[in-house]
């Protein structure tokens, strides 16, 4: 069978209905090559305003996200993300924007440019007259937004985010027939780290494990959240609980190898963490909240064989 030609691809790119961006990731301030029809829909910009430009501009002045330096550092890297940033519409209309980026790389290995697939979420940001506002150029409405994505500590999305975005991830792998893994890592005796160094260096210990494991989820299918103290969750579609196991033995030795000194841990002197997982095709009748807690039942077990353990989810 003899490949499409480009005027087919072409027509299949600009016939998606999300947003698909190209940009020249060896020129400086990585413009823009291209844009399709929907992205011109999505921000309200005809191509000819946006091809030649970096994307900031539909971040008006709302620069402070955690999703951006996320985004910057794995462009930094030349690897993909996945996040939600707020944007702005030409007219000042915020929304929230929806995206992945993948490297592109030539024959040679070398990076050549970033492709982008935007689109918007069902949810606008939500206003809060107590917030900050933000102005785009002038003329452009004042927009007060309140931060609602992001968890603030470790830069992961929050659990309420997370919950919201595995959802639609579940019905696709019940959809696709796909295994989705789950994972829940917990700091060990985070509370006597705590009494021993204090509340900040335990919130720097958390943040730091944190950022760890959620190296080690980078495909853009992969979620990662802290859901709640020093716990933190991923999913990742399309792995096996053989695959599952091994990748989160591998985050457990990656934590122990950071060294962080823990004199009263009763496993070893240095901060472990204990995980649950479970993985398998979702059948129809399953919903994502039984997973997750099955996968809390098997962190509860790990905890209980000695910590610094891997458990899966019978």
């Amino acid at each position: 069978m003899s490949p499409p030609d480009l005027e087919l691809l072409t027509r299949i790119v600009e016939s998606d209905p999300d947003g698909v961006v190209v940009v020249d990731a060896q020129a400086p301030d990585m413009p823009v090559v291209y844009v399709n029809p929907a992205f011109e829909r999505l921000t309200g910009h005809p191509a000819t305003e946006l091809i030649g430009r970096n994307l900031r501009l539909l971040q008006a002045n709302d620069r402070d996200q955690d999703a951006r330096q996320r985004l910057a550092q794995a462009i930094k890297a030349g690897d993909s993300c996945r996040a939600m940033i707020r944007n702005y519409q030409k007219d000042g209309t915020p929304f929230w924007n929806e995206l992945a980026i993948q490297p592109l790389k030539g024959a040679d290995g070398r990076l050549t440019h970033y492709i982008g697939y935007h689109r918007a979420s069902g949810e606008r940001p939500r206003l809060d007259a107590k917030a900050p506002a933000t102005r785009d150029a002038p003329g452009t409405p004042t927009v007060p937004i309140s931060i609602a994505r992001d968890d603030r500590l470790t830069g992961l999305y929050n659990r309420s985010y997370f919950e919201d975005l595995v959802q639609r991830d579940w019905a696709i792998a019940q959809r696709d027939g796909r295994s989705v893994a789950w994972f829940l890592f917990d700091i060990d005796a985070l509370g006597l780290y705590n009494d021993t160094f204090g509340r900040n260096a335990g919130d720097a210990c958390i943040r730091r494990i944190a950022r760890t494991i959620a190296a080690h989820f980078r495909r853009a299918s992969d979620l990662t959240a802290r859901y709640d103290g020093g716990t933190v969750i991923a999913a990742s579609i399309g792995m096996t609980a053989e695959l599952a196991a091994q990748h989160a033995r591998i985050i457990r030795d990656k934590v122990a190898e950071l060294h962080i000194h823990h004199p009263r841990c009763t496993v070893q002197k240095f901060v472990t963490v204990s995980a649950g997982i479970t993985a398998g095709v979702p059948a129809s009748q399953d919903a994502p909240q039984a997973q997750i807690d099955k996968v809390a039942a098997a962190l509860r077990q790990a905890k209980s064989d000695g910590r610094n353990r891997v458990h899966e989810a019978s």
